[in-house]
């Protein structure tokens, strides 16, 4: 079979006829109606444009649609400019393609509007209420000649269609998410406007659970039985079943719920199904994980495996069934798991390990926060928040549930002699390990700082969680620290990295720096077995081998 490269593959859905950036280099080259000084410009965008794709312009296709999502996922750090640069690059370069009469100009200019759709936008925007993501929808049904009154969910879709067509940066997806949300908006909270709610172009997938309520009440309290059993420690049990930390119990809990939901979705009536026993009982294990095989395309995904796994511990640990045939045959036939880091996270983490970038990285946070200096806005006070963040994950590679949950008067314990100890109770971590680390003086600084200027744009006086939810009841949600701390490294230094990834980075830095040390490695991660460490890191040092072995042989060719 003969095999094909990227670049071909990326490029084999487009019309033959689809011009290229260099086609559209020798239109600009040619017109004598550009100025010199605007056919520099567009050029030189054109041509780093292509170069942050990492193609020559030949190979950059002059397609609004091909280039959106891939535009959309470059970020300016990654490929070492600011964001005001790429910005008026990417703007010069799709001036090319508006030139070249591949995309369209855009004309949002409020005084092209007819005097129907001008009055109302007025009248939405004197409100206060209405987000100016609307305003690009509002100009496009008036070119259309769409009266107000007229508006419904096709012209959403013919709007969605005009954005992949005319778009080379922004997400179509988000700007017409937006522009829906401020309709519907608008809808509530303007008298004048049309009572139409209108629908995005793609509907939600449908949520496999269902809620509690929808099941006997006998199942929920089943279901809570097993929550409140399953984290004690129980010396009669049988041998090798351990206590579940609150992390696992939550998830067993949700899968349990989610399973029992695709189980009404394969045909089973929810009343039938009073307790786990019968949730778990052969029919409707069938039932359900053939709906959920076919809902994945019938394809085994890491959810669905997730699934099989957590059904069956419960049905041991809650049900003291020993032997479960079938689920018992599913999970031999489950893939063997994947000994050490994924792929995925392996081409993550090494741009991290670059000398330069692991340099950035580490000076990071320190940037952060003389950027935020003293100021009390909640863009200061996240930037420091953010800084904090990366700074405990840089000393103590502490995992996402952890970090989240650090409550400055349980776990910020001082002795008294000026050190600082960040501690957790072994009951508090996955592996039942207690993690201690002394806090270096920056960091304490840095806190104490943080906590001086947060309140109240980020929470009330006097909460204690250092990584608040906005009312300061409770730690925030773990997505929304990810999320946040995601973008951060993303504008930042161009990485995408999650909270974990440090943790794989802080055995790399370590085992370079001491090879063979995976004892020291294993007491940094807070694993409770060395085959842990071992299976994620035996062979770290082969990179520094092989680095060390080429400049010997570089040295013999000089």
């Amino acid at each position: 079979m003969k095999h094909f490269s990227v670049d071909d593959l990326s490029v084999a859905l487009l019309s033959h006829q689809t011009p290229m950036f260099s086609d559209v280099l020798a239109k600009i080259e040619a017109d004598t109606d550009l100025s010199a000084t605007r056919k520099r410009d567009m050029a030189s965008a054109l041509k780093r444009v292509a170069d942050g794709l990492g193609k020559t312009p030949s190979n950059v296709p002059a397609d609004p649609r091909w280039l959106q999502p891939r535009l959309d996922a470059i970020s300016p750090a990654m490929i070492g400019v600011s964001q005001k640069t790429w910005a008026n690059l990417v703007s010069n370069a799709r001036a090319a393609l508006v030139h070249s009469g591949i995309a369209k100009h855009r004309t949002n200019q409020q005084h092209v509007l007819t005097e129907g759709w001008r009055v109302l936008w007025e009248t939405a925007r004197a409100s206060g209420k209405i987000h100016d993501s609307l305003s690009r929808f509002i100009y496009f049904l008036d070119r259309l000649g769409v009266a107000p009154e007229e508006v419904g969910d096709p012209h959403v879709t013919a709007f969605h269609d005009a954005l992949m067509d005319d778009e080379i940066r922004k997400n179509p997806a988000a700007s017409l998410r937006n522009a829906v949300n401020a309709w519907n908006r608008a809808v509530e909270h303007v008298p004048e406007w049309p009572k139409t709610r209108l629908k995005g172009t793609e509907p939600k997938a449908q949520k496999i659970k269902l809620p509690l309520a929808t099941f006997p009440a006998s199942f929920a309290a089943d279901l809570a039985c097993f929550q409140e059993t399953a984290g004690r420690a129980d010396f009669l049990a049988e041998p090798g079943i351990r206590p579940l930390a609150p992390a696992s119990i939550a998830t067993y809990a949700r899968l349990l719920e989610r399973f029992a939901g695709a189980v009404v979705r394969s045909g089973i009536p929810a009343d039938d199904i009073p307790d786990i026993a019968t949730l778990l009982s052969d029919k409707m294990l069938e039932a359900g994980l053939r709906w959920l095989y076919a809902r994945c395309g019938d394809e085994l995904t890491p959810g669905l495996k997730q699934t099989i796994l957590a059904l069956q511990q419960v049905g041991r640990r809650h049900l003291g069934r020993a032997e479960q045939p079938l689920l018992d045959k599913y999970v031999k036939r489950l893939p063997k798991k994947q000994q050490g880091m994924t792929e995925k996270n392996r081409a993550r983490l090494r741009p991290m390990l670059a000398p330069q970038m692991k340099a950035r990285i580490a000076k990071l946070p320190e940037a952060l926060m003389k950027r935020a200096g003293t100021q009390t806005s909640q863009k200061a006070c996240l930037l420091r928040e953010q800084a904090i963040a990366l700074e405990i994950l840089l000393h103590c590679p502490i995992r996402r549930r952890n970090l989240l949950s650090i409550d400055l008067d349980r776990h910020l314990q001082r002795p008294g002699d000026g050190r600082v100890y960040l501690v957790f109770a072994k009951d508090e971590v996955k592996n039942r390990m207690m993690l201690e680390f002394e806090l270096p003086k920056r960091i304490v600084a840095m806190i104490e700082r943080h906590l001086a200027l947060r309140s109240p744009q980020l929470c009330p006086a006097g909460t204690t969680y250092l990584f608040p939810k906005r009312d300061g009841s409770c730690p925030m949600a773990g997505e929304h620290l990810s999320d946040n701390f995601k973008k951060c490294l993303r504008r930042e230094l161009g990485l995408e990295v999650n909270l974990h990834l440090f943790r794989h980075f802080a055995a790399h830095l370590l085992l370079e720096a001491c090879p063979g040390h995976y004892e020291a490695a294993r007491r940094l991660l807070g694993h409770s077995r060395l085959t842990s460490t071992l299976n994620a890191y035996t062979g770290v040092e082969t990179t520094s081998a092989a680095r060390a072995y080429a400049d010997i042989v570089g040295k013999l060719q000089q």
